[in-house]
């Protein structure tokens, strides 16, 4: 059996009860200023799971500010309507972007009365705030290239140069309460296992995946 067959019971089992929380990775995120956002940043207390209340509740703060995965930044279009994830619709308005054509920064409006059936994008995102806390995100790989190897081959010549790779993000604040070994999904990104919590804004949390059977990586 493929191990991927078996990973799908991973997300079976920790899928219904495990808490949600949102990353944006690091590297060349971007910053979406909604120009009719909130002047004074506010907070509203929101389950770790809509489905299940034994996660607790988490505090999320709306902003006039703030960041976006460069990946989902550079798939959006002038005057295009996306879908800000609890919080609304907001349509982009401005892109602006580096020489060598990177977006760098966005700008647009939010439209709440908008609906979110209608979008094709749905964004997770981040409030720009001191309160966001430091992430690496590890995930791990197959040991050799191929599923099986052939009579007579070497598995020595299929090695996987690279068996774990990180990536670095910012996660909510409220991912400073995790506890070691406790079970997490970043919305969009996968499920993790937290192996190293916070204990100061120097120091970020360290984040295993966990597979759950799908074919890529998100963090690769």
């Amino acid at each position: 059996m493929e191990w991927d067959k078996l990973w799908t019971i991973n997300k079976k089992i920790i899928d219904p009860v495990c808490p949600r929380h949102t990353a944006v990775i690091e590297e060349r995120c971007v910053l979406l200023t909604l120009t009719n956002g909130p002047d004074e940043p506010f907070v509203r207390i929101m389950p770790r799971h809509k489905k299940y209340e034994g996660a607790g509740k988490k505090a999320t703060t709306f902003t006039k500010r703030i960041w976006l995965d460069h990946e989902d930044a550079k798939s959006v279009s002038v005057d295009e309507e996306v879908t800000l994830k609890d919080w609304g619709n907001a349509i982009v308005k401005e892109i602006s972007k580096d020489r060598d054509g990177n977006v760098t920064q966005l700008t647009g409006v939010l439209h709440l009365e908008g609906s979110v059936k209608t979008t094709k994008l749905k964004l997770t995102w981040l409030p720009k705030t001191s309160e966001l806390v430091n992430l690496i995100l590890v995930g791990f790989d197959y040991l050799i290239t191929k599923k099986k190897l052939e009579e007579g081959e070497n598995f020595t010549d299929v090695l996987n140069p690279c068996t774990r790779f990180e990536s670095a993000a910012l996660g909510d604040s409220d991912m400073r309460n995790l506890k070691p070994g406790e079970v997490l999904q970043l919305e969009r990104k996968g499920y993790f296992i937290c192996d190293v919590p916070f204990t100061t804004l120097s120091k970020p949390i360290v984040l295993f995946s966990i597979p759950d059977g799908r074919q890529q990586a998100v963090l690769k």
